[in-house]
Formats: C-alpha cells, structure tokens, sequence
C-alpha cells in the first residue's frame, strides 16, 4: 500500500481529479452530445499511468479507436511495453458488474471476454478486475458521482481499495507452467479468446482479416469457413509462437517468424501471413497476451516434468480438450497410447521383412511410409526409431546417421490441423538430427494439408496467389503432388473419428471427404467411397459416412489403385470395429477381402454403451480394433483375403500390457474368420449365427423414435401434460419461451389449442402420457405415429452398438421414446411389426408392406415368429438360395444383398411366408405380441407383461425353448 503519511493522498487526489474533470465534461454535454462512455477515454489513462507510476510501474496506455467490431477492449495497458491487461469503460451508471448488465450487448461483450486474464471494468464510479470471467476481490464503488459531484465524489477509504486493486491488476503476471498440461490449461484460454476476436473481425467484410481469410482460402484451404478460419488462425498464431520459444526466442514479437525460418519455413511464412500490421491491429490485445504468455514459458522446466523427456507427447490433447472439447470429437483427436503405435509398428516391421525382403524394416532404403493423419507424428517417431535400431543392431551405431537421413526422406505424413502439425514439426526434426540425421533441403516433409481433398485439383486461387503466400501455395503443391505420384509401401497410423451428420447448423463436418464421395467435379465418374457403397444394403450405407471410412478407402486408393502406385504394401490402422460385423459395411469388408491377400484384425473391444461395458484403451466409448493388411503379390480379386481374428480382453491396463508384449505375429493366438467376401471379420463357429439373416435385412424399414427435447410435455399420468400445457397457454407472450423451453427447431406455438394426452413408450416398462401433437416436440416422427394401429409393434433395441447380457430388444404396442430401450440413444432405430396401420387387416400381399423378396419388391410383413413357423421360413430361404442356380458363382461385385436375398423370379418367398404365418396360427398364436412371449408359461425370465414384452437374446448354440426366429440383432 501507498504509505498514507506520503503517498497515500496522491492516489485520493487522482481520484478527486478525474471526478472533477469528469463533472465538467459532462455538463457540456447539453452543448456538444456525445456517447457517455466515450468521455472516460480521455481521463481514465492518465490517471492509470500516473497510479501505475506512484506504484513504481512503467505503465503505458492505449485507447482503442471505436470500431464496427465491437469486441476489443478500450484500453490496452503495458508495464514495461509489456502487455499486461485491459479496461473495459462503460457509460457512468451501468457499473462495473456484468452480471448485473441489462443491455444485451454489454452481456455477449462479457461473454466474449470470459477467457480474458487480466480485465478491468470502469464506469467512472464502480472498479472491478476479471480474470478468466470470476470477480478477483471486490468492487470498489465511489459514494458519489462523478457526473455531478467533482471533486467529492471519492473518499480516501476508495482510494486504499482502488490502489490495491490496481496494484493487483499492474502485477499481473503469467503463470509459468511447471508441466506440459499447465502449458495445455495456460495457453487454451487465450487461444480461445483470439480466436473470438477473429470471428468478430470477420463479420465485417471490409475488415483486414476478412481479406486474409478469402486469401487463405483461395490458396490454401478452399472450403474453410469463416469459423474454420478463426480456428485456424488462432492455432497458428499459438504455435508457431510457442515454437519459437521452444527453439530458443525470447523476442517473440519482434523475431519469432525469423527463429522459425531454419527448420519450419511454412510456420514462418504462415506467421508473417496471418501477423500483417492490419489484420494484426484487430486482434492486437489478444496477440499481446499469447506473447507476453508464452515468453514466460520455460522450455527447461517443462522437459524435466515430462514423460520421456518428451513434452508433446499428450500435449495437443491436453490443449485441446480444454480449448474447444467439441473440436476435438469432431475432428477424432485422441493420444494413441504407446503401446498401440509399438504393436502395429513391430508387425507392419515383421511384414515388410518376411513379405518383402526388407531386411532393416522401416529403414531399407525403398520403404516409404506415409501417415495421413499424422496428428503429433507418434506413428512416424516410432517407425524411425524401430528402423534405427534395427541399423545399429546390424551394422552398429556409426551408421545411425546416415539411415537417419534416408528415413527422413521417405517418411511422410499429411495434417489438417495447424497444432498437432507444428508439434509434428518440431518431434520429427528433433528425432532426425538427435540420431545424427540431417533435414531434407524443404525440411520435414509432414505437409499442411487436408488428407481426403482432391489429389489432382488445385484451390481456385492457387495460380494466382500473393507474393507473400507463394510459400502457402507451394506446400499445398507439395502434398497434392505427394498424394497423386509418390508410391508408398507403408500406410500406418490412427486415422480420426467422426460419423457425419445432417444437422442443418453443423457446418464442421459436411464438406469433410468431399472428394472420396464424389470425386472431382470436372472428371467424369464418382467418388472412390462408391467402391464400398455397391455393396452394402441402401438402408445401411449412412454408417459408411464416417471419417475413419474415408481414410479406409483412402488408404487403398493410394497403396493399392492409385496409377502411380506399386499395386503392393502394407496398410495397417486402428479406428472404430464397427466395420467387422456391422450390415452396413458389407460393400467395406468384400472391398478389403478383395485388394488384400492377408488381414489381420486385433479386436480391442471397449463398449462403452453396451449392457456389458468394455474398458477401452482411449477416452472413448466406441469399440476399436487394429487391422493389418498386407498384399504382396500381383493381387487376386477373385479370391478373398485369409483372415486372422484375435481379441484381447480385460481391462485398459491388462490391454496394452498384452499388446506391449506382441513381439510378432507367431506371439498372439489368430483364429480363422469367415471367408464369404461381405461375411464378418470375425472367427468363423460351429453355431449357424452369421447364415441367420441379419434383422436389419428382415425389417428394412427403421425408424427414429420420438424425440421431444424437453420433458414437460410427458407425464406419468394423463393430466399433467394437459395442467402444463394450460399453463403455457395462458402465461404472458414474453414467458412463454423459457416456459415451453425454445429450441433451434421448435417455438412457442401460434396455435395453443389443447392437445389430446396419449399413453406413450416413453422407457423400458415405463408407460406414461404425452402430448402427441408436433407443436410439443421438435421431433415428432409423424411417419411412425401413420403406421400405429391396434395389431401395430414396435420393436426398440440397441443396433447401432454391441448388446451385452441382458435383454436385447423390447416390444411394445405404444409409440416409444428415442431413448426407450436403455434411457440414452437405445431407441435410435425402432422397427415396427408393420409398415403402415393397414397393413395387418389385409392379410394379403399388399404394397404398402416392407418385407423384401421373392417376386415381390415389397412382402406383406416383418417376421417375427416362434417355433411352429421357424422351420419353415428357414426352408423357404434355403430353397431360395438353392434355386438361385448360376447367381450364387457371380462375381461377389454383382452381389449388392446378401446370398438369401438372391432369387430367381419365379420363386415366391412371400408364399411361404403366408404358409409360415398359417403355421403359426395353427400353433395356437394368432396374436403377434405372443411371438415375443416365449418359454414355458410363468418362467421367471419371460413373464408376459401386457402391451410390452422382452426377447431373450439366447445363446447361440442353444435354440430358444420356443424357437424364435433366427435373426441377428
């Protein structure tokens, strides 16, 4: 504190002046109108600087001129030409509490600066500091007002609480991060809080930036959108920053891109791109803070507090996963454990020297390997380091070097994201030159590029960019070039993770393999994805629209059918399992039987939704498995690749303790897999489970169940909802939107005409009552409401995951929930009894019905029946199948239905379904609900419960006592 026999009243009289100073200028203000706030620019940073020096800071103030932006603060201040925080002025009588603020704008504005770490609030008579959006101490409020009380309008006790609370705010110092995740938690707010900033320079078109993000796309990344941009900028700007740092700079703001020249030229080019005085000007208080940030970083003490010496290796995660956690689903970005990389890298190595001749592995001279999702680059460290030390034990450490060179240049990788490329950058080309190795003349050639974008077609603007991205151009020319002639041998990595989706305001995702999925637009032809999509059911192949897919057919492509490519090699990656046994990938497994002459699948498990969960070796909930594949001779597409199944159980730890003991192939246990070319990746058996139809292939109409987004409308009993609805109807306009809970896709109702209440699904067993009406929900699936009818089941289970013990699926004659089968997405995919309310009193053969075969586009029912009938409808199948004749020897390309959909005309399944169905009835069950009974009457584990039943999944070798029907879930 300012000793208050000597310095104490000049913190008073500063104060005293900026009242008095403040009260003249506002009674001009009848004269000369002006906006409030803007009075306080002339008067509040002198008195900071004056403060700042009576404190013994050498303080410096900005005033920002006003913009159409918006955002930036109104004044920057530095110590020292530091930057250490900003002032947010407000108009006297708002205050400085922004919890309080009424005004919409002040309230988004707080918003905006809610990663600030260093924020001060002013009105002239309220004080308060911010600090990542939390209050730091208390607000210092004058007793008067500096509109109209002069010189009075502080007290001295004013004077010690502001004096402190300056104090505070000029001390401000980064703090410097002890671990590689305090780096990740420091540095993600402010990443944040520039990319804000971005977004709102671009929405105004005329600003500098948005120039800069049309000039970017035009040259670089042509489907960017403007969030993409301010996404893109701001990881830039922070990596190549923190690069800087970590290769020695101190002076970031004046020599950070120069640093950066010797070994990552594109990150220095980038910077000095992004970094233009004008665009910069508009982000000039963020910017400062990254700088001032990551300039107390002390690259020393990271090292010493992380794993292996090695501070990237969970980095980019850690950042991510507190900078923007929806980023990283959207983009699949999760840390591939250790021991994962060793296991596919050791039997990629043992491949490449028994299947090819390549005695060094990874590191004989014509092995090119190549990661299209090269993330942190873990997969390329750990195969040149595999291959190095396969050198030193055959020829021993003099020739480290050398190979070390060798390997750098025919290494490759590809990344979309400007984070995990830089760190790429800077692992690689430590891991190159700490092993003796020299840096190709271009530098590490991990290139800035988007995997799954045309290898042939360059961005609009590419001819034509600037001067001063010619180097943009050149690496984007680099990596096209790379991905269209370069043979590769070795496609290796963990490709991300992402099922697109059709949600009008999700702009992530959809342009996302553009050119997998349909190709370029001036060629003719489609996508290289179609390869996968003619044979697979139509019902099924949105599960194919999956970024891992993409990279699947990508690989490929690029190993195996790309002109330029040796029609030989390796492709060996770890994602989602669901193409093993899914029915939507059918057309994928026939694929992958047909361009390899050996896979290898290791099943991981790792269910995080089934009934029975499975630990998984990430921080996800879906299943994984690694595959490798290897074709090492001319490729025979008339007979399918042998397949070798292992799956490894137990928990996380037990698992990558099993696949850190995987030496080579000869060390895991592989069971042979079913060899039909669309057949499961998975151990053949002595049950006849995958001869069994598949019950998305008997019921090839599913349907979404409803979905409200808000409970209010549903109730245990009828009158509630009915209560609910009233009270919506008769509240006041501007209540009604948080009373009825608004939605993107559903308002306040213009129509508030009461609804009828009806009984509803709405969980497992737990009947309740909703308002049907579609003016309560915002999904409301009137298509399945039209197929209702008193003889109507509706069938829910959990087909899109792994079933564990348990039910399996649930049957009830009530419109279900989309979360009915187990309370959370179980219901995504309800299958109805019948296609539509009619079609059970016709008894015939009708169009309007769903099940497909024989001489019938459309059959007259789903099945779902018991013994008495089972035997029969088998037969009808077999037979079926057996008269079928010369369509069972196709060419498995023609195939696009599994073998007991092929059918010669002139046999009529939809006949012995009515006779199987007649079977029925004459057992004693005319009512289909019964089908679901099951058992002996009173068994303890098919109780019949009215209007709702379960099926017991059942073993598969072991019939069911009544004999349902042999359809897989």
């Amino acid at each position: 504190m300012i000793d208050s026999m000597t310095e104490g009243p000049i913190m008073l009289q500063l104060l005293r002046n900026l009242g008095a100073e403040l009260t003249a200028n506002f009674s001009s203000s009848m004269a000369i109108p002006a906006q409030a706030e803007d009075q306080l620019k002339l008067f509040v940073p002198r008195l900071l600087e004056e403060a700042g020096s009576a404190l013994g800071f050498a303080i410096n103030t900005r005033t920002e001129a006003l913009t159409k932006l918006g955002v930036r603060p109104d004044i920057g201040v530095s110590d020292a030409m530091l930057l250490i925080g900003h002032v947010e002025l407000k108009a006297p009588g708002k205050g400085a509490r922004p919890n309080s603020f009424t005004d919409e704008h002040d309230r988004k504005q707080f918003a905006k600066f809610k990663d600030h770490p260093n924020l001060v609030y002013t009105d002239g008579n309220e004080w308060a500091l911010y600090r990542e959006g939390s209050l730091v101490g208390t607000v210092v409020s004058a007793p008067g007002d500096v509109r109209a009380n002069g010189a009075a309008s502080y007290s001295a006790k004013e004077a010690i609480l502001l004096e402190e609370l300056l104090r505070d705010f000029f001390g401000w110092n980064p703090i410097v991060p002890k671990t590689p995740r305090d780096l990740a938690s420091l540095l993600a707010p402010l990443t944040r809080l520039l990319r804000e900033n971005v977004s709102t320079a671009l929405a105004d078109s005329t600003s500098a930036l948005s120039a800069l993000a049309n000039e970017w796309r035009d040259v670089f990344f042509p489907d960017a959108t403007d969030a993409q941009f301010a996404d893109a900028y701001a990881q830039t700007v922070t990596y190549a920053l923190l690069l800087a740092r970590v290769e020695g700079e101190a002076d970031l703001p004046a020599h950070a891109a120069n640093r950066l020249d010797a070994r990552h030229g594109l990150l220095a080019q980038v910077l000095r791109v992004l970094e233009q005085k004008a665009a910069r000007d508009e982000v000039e208080s963020a910017v400062g803070l990254l700088e001032r940030a990551i300039t107390a970083v002390q690259p020393e003490i990271l090292v010493k507090s992380a794993k292996n010496n090695d501070i990237w290796l969970y980095f980019y995660e850690d950042f991510l996963a507190a900078y923007d956690p929806k980023l990283r689903k959207q983009t699949g970005v999760y840390y591939t454990p250790a021991e994962v990389v060793r296991a596919q890298v050791t039997l990629v190595a043992e491949l490449l020297r028994d299947r090819f001749g390549k005695a060094l592995g990874f590191a004989s001279d014509d092995v090119t390997v190549l990661d299209p999702g090269v993330g942190t680059g873990t997969y390329l460290l750990a195969a040149l380091q595999h291959g190095l030390d396969a050198v030193v034990d055959e020829y021993g450490p003099g020739q480290r070097g050398p190979r070390a060179t060798a390997m750098a240049r025919n290494f490759h990788g590809f990344e979309r994201l400007i984070g995990p490329y830089a760190v790429a950058h800077l692992r690689l080309a430590r891991e190159i030159i700490g092993g003796g190795g020299q840096l190709p003349a271009d530098g590490v050639q991990v290139y800035l590029t988007d995997t799954l974008e045309s290898p042939y077609k360059a961005p609009p603007g590419f001819a034509h960019a600037p001067l001063f991205e010619k180097k943009l151009a050149a690496e984007n020319a680099r990596a096209r070039k790379v991905k269209a002639e370069l043979p590769v041998l070795v496609c290796i990595g963990n490709p991300p993770y992402f099922r697109e989706t059709v949600e009008p305001d999700d702009e992530s995702d959809e342009r996302q393999g553009r050119w997998i999925k349909r190709g370029d637009e001036d060629k003719p032809g489609k996508g290289i994805l179609q390869t996968f999509i003619a044979g697979t059911p139509g019902v099924h192949t949105k599960n194919l629209y999956n970024l891992y897919v993409y990279f699947w057919r990508w690989a490929l492509w690029k190993v195996f059918e790309n002109p330029k490519s040796a029609g030989r090699g390796v492709v060996s990656f770890i994602t989602a399992s669901s193409y093993l046994r899914g029915p939507g990938f059918s057309g994928m497994r026939q694929h992958l039987r047909e361009i390899f002459d050996e896979l290898w699948i290791i099943d991981l498990g790792g269910e995080g939704r089934a009934a029975r969960k499975s630990e998984n070796v990430f921080a996800i909930q879906t299943p994984v498995a690694i595959a490798v594949g290897v074709r090492h001779g001319p490729g025979d597409t008339e007979t399918p690749a042998t397949v070798g199944y292992a799956r490894i159980e137990g928990s996380r730890s037990a698992k990558l303790g099993k696949l850190a003991a995987i030496g080579g192939f000869d060390s895991i246990a592989w069971q042979d897999c079913y060899s039909g070319w669309d057949e499961p990746l998975l151990p053949e058996s002595d049950a006849d489970f995958f001869s069994w139809p598949a019950l998305t292939d008997l019921f090839p109409w599913q349907h979404s169940g409803v979905q409200f987004k808000r409970t209010w409308p549903i109730a245990p009993e009828r009158e509630t909802p009915l209560r609910r609805w009233q009270a919506l109807a008769t509240a006041a306009a501007d209540a009604r939107p948080a009373l009825f809970r608004e939605t993107r896709d559903r308002k306040v109702p213009k129509d508030l005409d009461t609804p009828a209440p009806v009984p509803y699904a709405y969980r497992f067993f737990d009947r309740q009552f909703c308002l049907g009406d579609t003016r309560a929900g915002d999904f409301i699936r009137p298509v399945l409401w039209a197929s209702q009818s008193s003889r109507q089941l509706f069938m829910t289970s959990l087909l899109s995951g792994l079933l564990g013990d348990g039910p399996a699926a649930v049957v009830t004659h009530l419109i279900p929930d989309m979360d009915h089968y187990r309370g959370s997405f179980g219901a995504k995919h309800v299958v109805p009894l019948w296609r539509d309310s009619e079609a059970p009193s016709r008894g015939t053969i009708g169009d309007d019905c769903a099940f497909r075969g024989g001489t019938h586009s459309r059959g007259s029912v789903y099945v779902l029946l018991c013994g008495a009938c089972c035997t029969e409808l088998r037969w009808a199948v077999r037979r079926r199948a057996r008269d079928s004749g010369p369509a069972d020897s196709a060419h498995p390309r023609s195939r696009a239905l599994p073998p007991w959909y092929r059918a010669r005309p002139e046999v009529d399944l939809a006949a012995h379904v009515r006779g199987a169905l007649r079977s029925c009835e004459r057992a004693g069950w005319k009512d289909p609900a019964k089908h679901c009974e099951g058992g002996e009457a009173g068994a303890a584990d098919h109780r019949r419960i009215p209007g709702a039943a379960r099926v017991r999944r059942g073993d598969a070798d072991a019939p069911c006592r009544r004999g349902h029907v042999r359809a897989r879930l």
